[in-house]
């Protein structure tokens, strides 16, 4: 029997390292430290506002945090950065997978698993 999650997902996570990212605690280290997660979330959010001409306020301070939230690649629940949840991306912060999935399919993607710390010192964002 087939699972609904499963979508075509190896095309893009099959083999690849999966950093483990626990939230809030993840967030304050950003907004702290201004590291790489950080700096994605600002970038975007100001290109966001540059294209929309809307949510200004949202770029001062820890609000910027509002713009940001990713889903798990299968199961589609939401990571957000006040939440407290557990998930694994990407180098590249692009994909995120659910403490769940990743339990789940972990052998069957053959995933390695990182660190928050790994990432933040291997990103070039």
């Amino acid at each position: 029997m087939s699972d609904w999650r499963l979508t075509g997902q190896e095309k893009y996570l099959l083999n690849k390292t999966l950093y483990k990212i626990t939230f809030p605690k993840f967030w304050e280290t950003a907004y702290k430290d201004k590291n790489a997660f950080f700096r994605k979330i600002e970038s975007d959010s100001k290109k966001y506002v540059e294209e929309t001409n809307s949510g200004h306020e949202y770029l001062e301070g820890e609000k910027i945090r509002h713009f940001w939230h990713e889903h798990c690649e299968f199961c589609w629940e939401k990571a957000l950065t006040d939440k407290e949840c557990t998930f694994y991306c990407t180098e590249d912060m692009y994909h995120w997978v659910c403490e769940n999935c990743f339990c789940d399919f972990q052998h069957k993607f053959n995933w390695q698993e990182g660190t928050a710390e790994e990432l933040l010192s291997n990103s070039e964002l």
